[in-house]
């Protein structure tokens, strides 16, 4: 993808970018930032930033609080409705994968709403398998083990 450049966030401050982004009627609003800036002082945690030409275009997020030992868990992926569909997602769950892999992580975990067919897709080209998670029962838990 050409013009998109991807970096680390390095300072909770810059969390403050996706304030009031939608995806799949879902608002980044207060209590969104300041999750997301909670976990971001997680040992291992991973926040990268997408832009084009310096404008926000995708996030994810990647953690160790996972309530399993040893999984990391993909908190987030954003992507901004005008690049979807252009692989940024893909790219993004396979910066996640490959960080969770050099922690010698056991696997990775994210959850997704039922209505968001896209991150499902996304988890069936990484052959993430459902997984019937005890804990959460609003949407879906994909696992993926190394």
């Amino acid at each position: 993808m050409e013009n998109i450049s991807y970096s680390t966030i390095k300072e909770v401050e810059e969390i403050e970018i996706l304030r009031n982004k939608t995806s799949f009627n879902y608002t980044y609003d207060q209590a969104t930032i300041e999750s997301l800036k909670k976990h971001f002082t997680l040992k291992d945690s991973l926040y990268i930033l997408a832009k084009s030409n310096g404008e926000f275009v995708a996030f994810c997020s990647t953690d160790r609080n996972w309530w399993e030992n040893n999984y990391f868990f993909i908190r987030e992926i954003l992507v901004d409705p005008n690049f979807q569909k252009l692989g940024l997602g893909q790219e993004l769950m396979k910066q996640c994968i490959d960080h969770a892999k050099n922690k010698e992580a056991t696997g990775v975990v994210t959850e997704t709403a039922f209505e968001n067919i896209p991150m499902q897709k996304l988890c069936a080209k990484f052959q993430f398998q459902k997984w019937d998670n005890p804990q959460w029962k609003e949407g879906i838990t994909y696992k993926l083990m190394f």
